[in-house]
């Protein structure tokens, strides 16, 4: 079979920094293989000056992830005083592109207002988060993820943002009170439907070992998908 390395799916458009979906897919086999998600930003001289790229984990925690960010963050009161939500809803707009959306949901809202989160969210918004197998449909979804994820001791600080009207990327990090060291990186990028509603996400955090093992061994069994079975 003719590997195909990457399908390119959604596309944050933008002169200076970008970022895009994908998929691997080999002909003659049905189904996309690993997924991932890349941003990249250009220097003034039109050059690569930096790239984040992450692919889906083959294995996936699901609930697990809750269970064991609650297990490890230890916040003080100190910290959790310093780090409390600040933002005031009398601030609360609806913002006119993917750039100045994902702006205002992770440098103003930032977790601190999930209904403020929800009303800019399409009905039928389709979330894509890689440490589940399956996508979050529709706002009841959504909500119950999120209200599963509000948890003392996360905070998700958002890095580089992509340029883009309908479609935006952007790199961030969390940071775990009480744990000291490496904290996880990842990439989230958000696409908007013509109402100016977010309608699209998909969220992938970057593993801890590189490469990761099940990855190892899925590529060589499959070594054009990368994945144990199509998705």
């Amino acid at each position: 079979a003719q590997e195909t390395p990457y399908v390119i799916e959604k596309v944050a458009e933008g002169s200076r920094t970008s970022g895009f979906t994908w998929h691997r897919k080999v002909e003659g086999v049905e189904g996309k293989g690993l997924r991932g998600t890349t941003f990249l930003e250009l220097d003034e001289d039109g050059r690569i000056s930096y790239i984040r790229e992450i692919a889906e984990p083959l294995f996936k925690p699901g609930p697990s992830t809750e269970a064991l960010l609650k297990a490890i963050a230890n916040p003080s009161e100190d910290w959790l005083r310093e780090n409390a939500p600040t933002f005031d809803p009398k601030n609360r707009r609806s913002p006119a592109t993917a750039n100045e959306m994902v702006r205002y949901l992770w440098d103003e809202v930032n977790g601190a207002d999930v209904r403020e989160v929800l009303r800019v969210f399409s009905d039928d918004i389709v979330y894509e988060d890689f440490n589940f197998p399956e996508p979050m449909r529709g706002k009841k979804q959504v909500e119950e993820f999120l209200n599963a994820f509000s948890i003392p001791g996360i905070k998700f600080v958002p890095e580089r943002y992509s340029e883009g009207t309908k479609v935006a990327c952007f790199t961030w990090h969390v940071e775990i009170a009480g744990v000291e060291g490496q904290q996880i990186r990842g990439l989230s990028l958000y696409e908007m439907d013509s109402d100016g509603n977010v309608c699209y996400i998909r969220d992938v955090a970057e593993g801890t070992i590189k490469p990761p093992p099940l990855l190892a061994v899925a590529t060589a069994l499959r070594p054009g998908l990368r994945r144990f079975v199509p998705a």
